[in-house]
């Protein structure tokens, strides 16, 4: 495809990073220069230097001749009228628009949105509040969605020093589960895949599966993790990632009690006005006295949602050692995500993991309903469904041949979650759930293409 992005912030950057991977053409545009410096370069891009809401800007950039336009800025009504002039003057088939602003995300107004020629809107506020509060869920998951309508969980712990599995191949764990229908697809030793017919599992290892939800409590036993109720949580830092994942905790239960520690005066007031349950406290987080009177030990859960990296870890640290079982640190710099785990910080999020999560979901082709993009950058988790002139229907999963880089982690059929075996065979109506590598998707999306004689 060639895609349009438009915005070279980090969001925009990733997405043209990943996308350029997976060998779409991509022009990348930017009012600011020093924005666009040695991207060209670096990442095997067009990059135009302009503003998206300009007509000029669009046809420099080559918007006729694009599949899609990813409006990415940080301005939500720049990235609205780049839809429109997208559609109405050169005719961009799909147009994805990041919006921030609360107004424009209220459901009364998604029609006038769609007027505007805008097809989907992603939030990376709420995107990221969503994904925060998945994630915290279980204690020991570095990585975890919901799929099938909630009856498919997909994971990922680190193996402890006391699991069971510890020196075993993934043969021996198979047998040793039994009847827990649990699939693993991927395993992640410093930072590499690993291949799965030859490793030995060691502590430090991710281990990303599938499993049913009704199975969860006993592969979570299993690894030595629980979950985690979200009875008592204490925030840091009200910015707007903050404001939304209260605001989700809020509507999610009536009986979670938030704390939110925020240092800007003004800001604070107006947390205190716009949430219904949450206590708001004007302070700084690294203040002893404050944090002492919070009692941070009464709290389950901290979350840490400032606009600094450093001090999200900092914060999570100090938690982490005064008792709060479970800690989140937003983070935008990958390198966290090499050092922290395992040091006190439970969970790192990166909203730009997130994002692209969010678009890759709305610009796969196929019969995709899910598509989650791993934290960690390693690869994405696919939601397929099964079509009865799909590739992958019929014939048994061991007769297949499975491209490199792609793993089958099982299928729902009806509601009952069915674990890969040689001799199953796939199904019309099946959803069938995937982890595939970075980089190897379009291989993944040839098993669900439809045959030539569909058309016949």
């Amino acid at each position: 495809m060639r895609i349009l992005i438009a915005g070279a912030g980090q969001t925009g950057v990733a997405l043209a990073r990943y996308l350029r991977a997976e060998n779409h053409e991509i022009v990348l545009i930017d009012k600011n220069p020093s924005a666009l410096s040695d991207l060209s370069e670096q990442l095997d891009i067009q990059t135009l230097t302009g503003s998206c809401d300009s007509p000029l800007v669009l046809e420099r950039a080559g918007a006729e001749s694009m599949d899609v336009l990813l409006a990415m800025t940080s301005d939500d009504q720049s990235n609205i009228i780049a839809c429109s002039l997208a559609k109405e003057l050169f005719h961009v088939t799909r147009r994805i628009a990041r919006v921030s602003s609360n107004d424009y995300l209220m459901g009364k107004y998604s029609d006038f949105l769609k007027a505007l020629s805008v097809d989907v809107v992603v939030s990376p506020e709420k995107e990221t509040a969503n994904q925060i509060l998945t994630s915290l869920s279980i204690n020991g998951a570095t990585d975890m969605t919901i799929l099938g309508r909630g009856l498919v969980r997909f994971l990922g712990l680190k193996c402890r020093s006391d699991i069971p599995f510890l020196g075993k191949n993934l043969a021996q764990i198979r047998r040793q589960v039994g009847d827990v229908n649990l699939t693993i697809v991927a395993v992640v030793r410093r930072h590499q895949l690993m291949d799965l017919e030859k490793v030995v599992l060691q502590v430090g290892d991710e281990v990303y599966f599938f499993v049913e939800t009704g199975h969860l409590s006993y592969a979570l036993d299993m690894f030595g993790c629980a979950e985690i109720p979200l009875d008592n949580v204490l925030m840091f830092g009200g910015g707007a990632i903050g404001f939304q994942t209260a605001n989700v905790l809020e509507s999610d239960s009536d009986d979670t009690q938030i704390t939110l520690v925020e240092r800007e005066k003004t800001r604070a007031s107006f947390l205190a006005e716009h949430l219904d349950r949450t206590l708001v406290i004007h302070g700084d987080g690294f203040d002893d006295s404050l944090l002492d009177d919070i009692d941070l030990q009464a709290n389950q859960v901290s979350i840490a949602t400032t606009h600094s990296d450093e001090n999200n870890v900092l914060l999570s640290l100090m938690a982490k050692r005064s008792g709060v079982k479970r800690t989140c640190a937003l983070v935008r710099n990958t390198l966290y995500k090499q050092y922290l785990r395992g040091l006190g910080v439970d969970i790192l999020i990166n909203p730009n993991a997130v994002m692209v999560s969010a678009v890759l979901k709305c610009l796969r082709k196929g019969r995709l309903a899910n598509d989650y993009f791993l934290q960690s950058g390693m690869g994405e988790v696919l939601e397929m469904d099964a079509l009865k002139t799909s590739r992958i229907t019929g014939a048994p999963l061991g007769r297949l041949k499975i491209p490199k880089g792609v793993q089958i982690g099982g299928i729902l059929r009806e509601n009952t979650f069915l674990c890969p075996q040689r001799n199953l065979r796939i199904q019309p109506g099946d959803k069938v759930y995937v982890f595939v590598a970075r980089g190897c998707v379009a291989q993944a999306e040839k098993l669900f293409t439809v045959r030539l004689s569909f058309f016949a």
